[in-house]
């Protein structure tokens, strides 16, 4: 929505609402629609009561479909008191907070910063269209959004007990990491959760390890490298002290690696449950290359397609649009923007490589931009991102499944 349409969207509001939103305490400020204030600072606390006394100050001031409410997001505080106004019906916008920075000395020519004058200026942007369009997400969209995050934080923590793991390792048994390939794959973890690092080192068991090694990875590791394993672990150079702590920390990280797989099997089940209740999914898989994981990623970044005109305003908020910084005879490279969300960003990167990889169309449009046109690999990725992210807007818009004969 441009700036015009924006504007015209306010001409019908009568009071226009500012709120500073804090953890404990928000601040609100109301102007009418020719600026003149109404109330400045009003204190709210983040509570039922707080939020019931303001509904009650709105309805003093018209029904909802006069009032605009804006928000300068701080963190995810102000969701609370979001959705609790949206559901009484009253329109929510959000305010950029680096706008709000810049106005700050433009209405009174003073560096003072509180937190009811940002209230003040919030009200005065508004109404002036200065808002950005406010994405409250439906229930599967949010949950999509919450289980996807909830799924990344596990694989972080993964990789902070993997290193854990590995520092351990180092020290007791510093010949483990490089026998296997994947320190968290079955084999690996197998044979440290049935031996430990003592049984691994003093044991009398050589033949039993090279058999449970070759049982463990399903007979992928031939028996001579099974033999060179037990055999490179039993004369093991590392510390010998402390072996019972060892053992305890050992236990500790792989049952905690264990939880985590167990935990992100059940996530991934119940994306993909959410998923097929979402009007988008059946089309967006249909796209050769196109996973579950990065849709609903994708999904829960964006919200329903329906809410959008264009695929362009998707673009936009993944900060994919180009940008050029020109001035009288100097014309600037055009660059992306970055100003938008960055896993959603990152999200159609990963269906972009994916799709170059297993999507004929897509890839045949990655190889004329890099050979043919000589351009920059991540520039090629880019437009890839942007020309996939354009075919799932028209699938879901058209109600169709993909077909690659369309895609040019």
């Amino acid at each position: 929505m441009n700036d015009n349409k924006k504007y015209e969207e306010m001409k019908e509001v009568k009071v226009f609402v500012g709120i500073d939103i804090g953890k404990e305490k928000h601040f609100v400020s109301l102007i009418n629609k020719e600026g003149r204030t109404l109330i400045t600072g009003f204190e709210l606390t983040n509570t039922l009561e707080g939020f019931e006394n303001l509904v009650k100050m709105f309805e003093l001031n018209g029904s909802p479909k006069d009032i605009a409410i804006g928000f300068e997001p701080t963190g995810h505080y102000w969701k609370a008191l979001g959705y609790f106004l949206n559901e009484k019906g009253y329109r929510i916008f959000l305010i950029n907070p680096y706008h709000v920075k810049l106005s700050k000395e433009l209405r009174d020519n003073r560096q003072r910063k509180t937190d009811k004058k940002d209230s003040a200026l919030i009200c005065n942007l508004l109404r002036e269209g200065k808002y950005l369009n406010t994405l409250l997400l439906d229930e599967e969209y949010e949950l999509l959004r919450r289980l996807t995050l909830l799924r990344d934080k596990i694989l972080e923590d993964n990789k902070r007990i993997q290193i854990r793991l590995i520092t351990l390792l180092d020290e007791y048994l510093p010949e483990y990491v490089g026998c296997f390939s994947q320190l968290r794959g079955k084999a690996s973890i197998g044979l440290l959760n049935k031996y430990g690092i003592s049984g691994l080192r003093f044991n009398d068991k050589r033949d039993e390890i090279i058999k449970d090694i070759r049982y463990f990875s399903k007979k992928r590791i031939s028996e001579q490298k099974s033999c060179y394993i037990e055999k490179v672990l039993r004369e093991s150079v590392g510390l010998k002290r402390a072996l019972i702590a060892s053992e305890m920390e050992l236990r500790t990280w792989i049952d905690e690696l264990s939880s985590n797989m167990n935990k992100l099997k059940n996530i991934e089940s119940k994306i993909e449950d959410v998923l097929d209740k979402t009007e988008e999914g059946e089309y967006l898989l249909s796209i050769k290359g196109v996973g579950i994981i990065t849709i609903a990623n994708i999904l829960g970044q964006t919200g329903s397609f329906k809410n959008y005109k264009s695929y362009k305003q998707i673009e936009k908020l993944a900060g994919l649009e180009l940008i050029e910084n020109s001035s009288g005879k100097k014309v600037g490279e055009k660059k992306i923007s970055k100003r938008g969300r960055d896993k959603l960003r990152c999200s159609l990167y990963q269906v972009s490589v994916s799709c170059i990889a297993k999507n004929k169309e897509l890839k045949n449009c990655y190889d004329k931009k890099v050979k043919e046109q000589k351009k920059n690999k991540m520039v090629a990725l880019t437009s890839v991102s942007i020309k996939v992210l354009r075919i799932m807007f028209s699938l879901v818009k058209n109600k169709s499944l993909y077909d690659s004969t369309k895609v040019s």
